[in-house]
Parts: structure tokens; C-alpha cells; sequence
């Protein structure tokens, strides 16, 4: 029994020195695979580390990618790296199994023919599993603890392997270092965009883009000019990048101005746009020129009111085109789709005839009301709210006033001058109209050369009338004689109010020579004979057109063919 104890003690001391010498194997094979997976991590961290700095410099900054890129292109490094260290390192790393060690370690001494993976395999367990002697079991034991003494398990790794690898490691490290503290700038700008994707930082240039235009606010149809200066290397011409809204970048001119300078500028600027500078190898950072139209109108009143005479109603209409009577009073109400700071009425394109518009509702409702005395063309002139933009209405429209015409006036009876005794009944018939209205009526007559003379009518009051009137000479002239002559027309108003009067027209006039009685009644007998004159020639001329019928009617009758009978 104390024999057995005592070989279970020297069987322990034995199987520690073992055990040590296979742990100090196992550890030298996890210092190797640290230092593989290491290096194999540190190579293909510089390798992404450069391929990161030409995507993101050549692709991501050229072209102005969103922050989120470089975060994908972050997450793609990682996701790289961690599979690295997967194929490389994490897979081959394995717990501490004295088996697999002393079978590795068996590979390299096959001598051994099993000796230490028996003397590993069997332990007090196994032992007693197996119901073995245990006096061969130590003799085992101590034959396999001989024959390993002077043996180096650790052996089983080799570091040499490592040589080639640790060299390379060695020399990519050593480039990067260098390349680093060559282009530190570089790789520090890297960092600082990887590291913050929502920072815009530019890599270094040679070129320096000190100032641009940036963002820009015009006025539509004006000009616009973009500028850039830059130090560094100067380049002879530069290069502006425009995209229109919806569009894609095109690429333009920028010329050189001074030293430093360059310009570009764009004409007649309808419609907004982005752009950017590129000067030699540097470019700058995206700016908008906004441009801002003039207020457009959405809805418009246009409102007349007559003036009282032409008895018309008001009303309103949507055109700018406005045909209206003289003196009528006109209201221009207006909607627009901005609110706008001020608003004139520009007539016939003379400042010094502007008419300042009323700004209602916020600027939003501009309204104005002219009398209108005369045409004219008229445009509008707005200056938007928050801008100093001026804007004129690029066409001009009309307001064509139409005049008050005078009155017409016409004498129906007598068609033509006359003679008559001092007893003389003056009878006349006249018409009269007006666009508008008639206002009063009077007879003006003169004796020879004598002053003039009135005699009320009467108020027409119609636009249209034909009116009749009788009044003796005497009453009109009491002191009528034999070879006067009497001259006499109509004088009608129309019925608009002025302070020069209403329009006046006199109709032409007529004569009545003052006879004694035998001339007055030789007079009617001519005039008797003239119309029998006139008669006996009418009916001349009706007789020989009866000739002429007739002659016509005959030669019809003669030339139609004759009626031949029907066969039956």
C-alpha cells in the first residue's frame, strides 16, 4: 500500500512536468497565432486605410456625397476587418487540449511511437476504467517522462514561419508611417470625414479657393455674375459647374479676370440654379442662385363708372384692355400671389405720370382708380416685400377713351331756300341725335347782315328725335320788310355737363327772301310749272320704258321653238 502511494506521488511530479511542458507549447502556439492574425490585421488595416483615402478623395469629396456614404463606406471597413480577424485569427485559436498538443508534438518525433500520447490519454480514471496494472502503468508513465526530458515541446511552433509575414508587416507599416508623415494632411482630413460624416472638411490642394459668389438671390431677367478667387497655384482658366432645377451639371468657362480672379456671367437669368468653382485642383462647396420673378396677379377686377350723363351703370370687367367713355372714372383692383412693398400705374411710360397704388391685406391686394380724359397706354411697376427688386410689366395695355361726339342736327323741311311774304309761316322740320343725350334746342335766325337771334326749341331729351315747329316771321322779327332776307338754322346741346357747356351743333342754313305778294305768287307758279316740267318728263321716261318692254317680250315670243305634236 505505501508502495502504491509512493508511486502515485512520483506518477504526480511527472505528470506536472508534463503538463507544464505541454502548456508552455500551447502558449507559444497562441503567441503565433496572435502575432499572424496581427499582422494579417494591421496589413489589411493600412490596405483599407489607403483604399479609403483614394475612394473618398477621388469619388465621395469629387462629387459631393451625402455624410452617409462615408458611414457605409466606415461600416464596409469594419465588416472587412472583422472578417480578417475571423479567417486569420479568431478561428484558429483554440482551448488547451494536452491530446492534440502531444499528438503535433508526436507528428515531429514519430520515435515516439504514442509513448507521450499514452502517458497523456491515461490518467487516474482512465486507470481505473480500464483496470490496468498499476505497476505497468507507472513503468509507462516513467519511460514516457525519461524518453521527453531533454525533448522541447514547443517546438511544435515555429516562429521562422512568421518571418516573411512579419517582414512585409514590417515594410507596410514602414511605408504607411512615412506616407503618413509625408501627406499627414491627407490622412488627418480621412479621419476627420470618417470619423464625422456630417462635417464637410476638404482634403488639402494646391489650389486654394479663398472666395466665391455663394448663395445669390436675383431679380428674374436680370443679370448675374459668379466670381471666384483663389491662391496657390493659379490656374490659367476655371471651370463653373451649373445644374438647372430638375437638370444635370453641365460645365462652363470661367474666365480668368486678374491676377487672382475669375468670373462668369450669366444674361437675362429666367429660371434658379445650383453651381460650384473648380480651380485648379480644388473645388468649392455647392451654392444656389435663386431667382426671384415679379409678382404675378391671380385675379384682377377691373371696375368702370360712367359719368352720369351717358346714363350707363357701372360694371366691372377682367381685361386689361378698357374702351370707355370720356370722363369715366376706372378702378383697377388686383390679387397677387406675393405680397408686394409698392405699386405704381405707369402712363404712356412717363415716370412723371405714375400714379401710386393703394397696398391692402398684407400687400397681397393692390387697387388704384384714374378718370380717364384721354387714352393712354399704361403699364405696372411692383417692388416685391423683403426684396429691392423692381419689376415693370414687360408689355404696356390701353385705355382708349372715347370722346363725347356733338350732337347731329339735320333740317328735313324746307329742303332748300325760299320766298315768301311778310305774313310767312316759318314751318320747320329737323332731326336730331347724340351718342349720349340731347339737351335743348333753339331756332338762331338774322335779318341781312344783322346780329343773331334766339328762339327756344325746347329740351329734346332723347338720343334720337325728329321734331316739327311752326312760328310766324312777324313774331320772330317785327320789323320784317319787303327784300329782307331772313337766314336761319338749328342749334341743338347735347346734355353733358362741363364748365365750357355742353357740345353744340348747328344745322345749315336756310334763307327766306321777303317778296311783296306778285312776286311771292310768280314764285309759286314757277315752282308749279317746274313740277309739271318734272312730271311730263317721268312719265316720258315711263312711256318709253313700256316701249322697250314690250319689244323685249316679242322677240321671246319669237324665238321659241314651235310646239310639235306627240306621237300616240
Amino acid at each position: 500500500m505505501t508502495k502504491a502511494r509512493a508511486t502515485t506521488r512520483r506518477g504526480d511530479g511527472s505528470r506536472a512536468i508534463v503538463e507544464h511542458k505541454l502548456r508552455g507549447a500551447w502558449h507559444k502556439e497562441r503567441r503565433f497565432l496572435h502575432t499572424r492574425g496581427l499582422c494579417f490585421l494591421l496589413v489589411w488595416a493600412v490596405a483599407l486605410v489607403l483604399l479609403d483615402l483614394l475612394v473618398d478623395w477621388l469619388f465621395l469629396a469629387s462629387y459631393r456625397a451625402p455624410g452617409w456614404a462615408r458611414t457605409v463606406l466606415l461600416a464596409i471597413n469594419a465588416a472587412a476587418l472583422l472578417g480578417v480577424a475571423y479567417v486569420y485569427w479568431w478561428r484558429h485559436l483554440r482551448r488547451y487540449d494536452p491530446v492534440r498538443l502531444a499528438l503535433e508534438f508526436e507528428r515531429k518525433h514519430p520515435e515516439l511511437k504514442s509513448l507521450l500520447v499514452s502517458y497523456v490519454q491515461i490518467d487516474d480514471d482512465a486507470l481505473a476504467a480500464m483496470h490496468a496494472s498499476p505497476v505497468l502503468v507507472a513503468a509507462l508513465r516513467r519511460e514516457a517522462v525519461e524518453v521527453t526530458r531533454p525533448m522541447d515541446f514547443r517546438e511544435i511552433v515555429s516562429f521562422k514561419e512568421l518571418g516573411r509575414l512579419l517582414a512585409f508587416s514590417a515594410c507596410v507599416l514602414a511605408g504607411f508611417g512615412g506616407v503618413s508623415a509625408y501627406k499627414s494632411e491627407f490622412f488627418r482630413t480621412l479621419m476627420d470625414r470618417m470619423l464625422h460624416p456630417a462635417v464637410h472638411v476638404e482634403y488639402p490642394t494646391r489650389t486654394t479657393i479663398d472666395k466665391v459668389s455663394g448663395n445669390l438671390s436675383v431679380q428674374q431677367g436680370a443679370s448675374v455674375q459668379i466670381t471666384a478667387t483663389c491662391a496657390g497655384e493659379i490656374p490659367r482658366r476655371g471651370r463653373l459647374h451649373v445644374r438647372a432645377d430638375g437638370g444635370e451639371w453641365e460645365a462652363l468657362g470661367l474666365a480668368r479676370t486678374g491676377a487672382d480672379a475669375f468670373a462668369h456671367t450669366f444674361r437675362d437669368v429666367r429660371a434658379s440654379f445650383d453651381y460650384y468653382v473648380r480651380l485648379g485642383d480644388d473645388e468649392s462647396s455647392r451654392y444656389r442662385v435663386e431667382v426671384v420673378p415679379g409678382p404675378k396677379v391671380v385675379r384682377k377686377r377691373i371696375g368702370l363708372t360712367y359719368p352720369e350723363h351717358t346714363g350707363l351703370a357701372p360694371e366691372q370687367r377682367d381685361s386689361y384692355y378698357v374702351e370707355a367713355p370720356e370722363g369715366t372714372g376706372i378702378t383697377w383692383w388686383m390679387r397677387c400671389d406675393r405680397p408686394v412693398q409698392s405699386a405704381e400705374l405707369i402712363r404712356d411710360r412717363q415716370d412723371a405720370n405714375a400714379l401710386a397704388l393703394r397696398i391692402r391685406q398684407g400687400g397681397y391686394v393692390v387697387e388704384g382708380t384714374i378718370r380717364a380724359e384721354e387714352s393712354f397706354e399704361y403699364q405696372f411697376r411692383w417692388k416685391l416685400a423683403g426684396h429691392d427688386f423692381v419689376y415693370t410689366t414687360p408689355g404696356a395695355y390701353l385705355v382708349h377713351v372715347l370722346p363725347d361726339r356733338a350732337p347731329e342736327i339735320e333740317i328735313l323741311q324746307p329742303v332748300e331756300d325760299e320766298k315768301a311774304t311778310v305774313r310767312k309761316t316759318l314751318s320747320v322740320t329737323f332731326k336730331a341725335g347724340d351718342d349720349y343725350g340731347l339737351g335743348a334746342a333753339k331756332l338762331v335766325y338774322a335779318v341781312g347782315d344783322g346780329p343773331e337771334r334766339t328762339w327756344p326749341i325746347g329740351v329734346l331729351g332723347a338720343k334720337s328725335i325728329t321734331r316739327a315747329f311752326d312760328k310766324k316771321l312777324a313774331e320772330l322779327i317785327g320789323d320784317l320788310a319787303v327784300d329782307q332776307v331772313v337766314t336761319y338754322c338749328v342749334e341743338v346741346a347735347d346734355n353733358r355737363p362741363r364748365p365750357g357747356g355742353p357740345n353744340v351743333t348747328r344745322s345749315r342754313k336756310r334763307r327766306v327772301y321777303v317778296v311783296d305778294v306778285a312776286e311771292y305768287l310768280r314764285s309759286i307758279l314757277e315752282q308749279q310749272l317746274r313740277w309739271v316740267a318734272e312730271v311730263e318728263e317721268l312719265r316720258g321716261e315711263e312711256r318709253q320704258a313700256e316701249t322697250h318692254v314690250g319689244e323685249i317680250r316679242k322677240i321671246e315670243v319669237e324665238t321659241q321653238p314651235a310646239t310639235r305634236p306627240s306621237n300616240e
